[in-house]
């Protein structure tokens, strides 16, 4: 499972609380959070941070309480990465004076977004639940529908947007079947983070994803993976 490598990019806030009792149960932000068939608590309550992390656009801190009192503070993505940090969180510092003519750059441009609608979020539910019990196929499916969905309601290059076809091309990785249509989804996700002016760590891995993907189809079917080279190409300056 990657980690998040560039924690400067995360926000500083909000840092989400998991908390596990000491009967095995988990809250998250003192909500209680319910166990998936087959779940612990601790995965459950990390499925959940997940979801906060797709809706947000962005990987998210938390501090993870154990019922010893240990403290572990982590950064937690959509796609499943868990980072744990060797030290506490910063404290952020206070937000100056707005200026009076404040320059933003458009919604569609930034990588934050708002949540999910419940139509949005119930798919993406099903994204999250369909992985946590194996369901690679299925998830993929859902990732899909939901990509499809965001596309219609909200434009190709909405955060929200983005973030399921991201979805979608790393359980294509997971998923380890057809390489080549694995090397199509980075290449698109890489170009669709560019285009929409949001370029930096996850367009990185995307464009580097995509070259992995490439390789491994270049080993089982060379034909293939010559037939792909232009589009590989087109985002060659994106790894760097």
């Amino acid at each position: 499972m990657p980690v998040v490598t560039d924690l400067d990019s995360v926000p500083l806030t909000p840092v989400y609380t998991i908390v596990i009792s000491v009967t095995g149960e988990a809250s998250v932000d003192g909500e209680p959070v319910e166990s998936l068939p087959g779940q612990d608590a601790r995965t459950s309550a990390l499925a959940d941070i997940r979801v906060r992390a797709a809706r947000r656009g962005h990987p998210v801190r938390i501090n993870a309480k154990e019922p010893d009192g240990s403290v572990w503070p982590l950064i937690v993505d959509h796609d499943g990465a868990v980072t744990p940090l060797d030290a506490p969180h910063p404290t952020p510092t206070p937000a100056p004076e707005p200026s009076p003519a404040p320059v933003v750059a458009p919604a569609a441009l930034t990588e934050r977004a708002g949540p999910l609608e419940p139509r949005h979020a119930a798919v993406f539910g099903r994204i999250v639940a369909a992985e946590l019990r194996g369901d690679l196929a299925g998830a993929a499916a859902a990732a899909e529908e939901l990509e499809t969905l965001l596309t219609a309601d909200l434009g190709p290059l909405h955060p929200h947007t983005l973030g399921a076809l991201a979805t979608r091309a790393w359980l294509s990785l997971l998923l380890r079947g057809d390489w080549s249509a694995a090397t199509r989804l980075h290449v698109l996700t890489a170009e669709r983070r560019r285009r929409a002016g949001v370029s930096g760590t996850e367009t990185r891995r995307a464009a580097r994803n995509a070259h992995a993907a490439w390789a491994l189809l270049r080993t089982i079917d060379p034909a293939a993976a010559e037939a792909l080279r232009p589009e590989l190409g087109r985002i060659a300056h994106l790894t760097a």
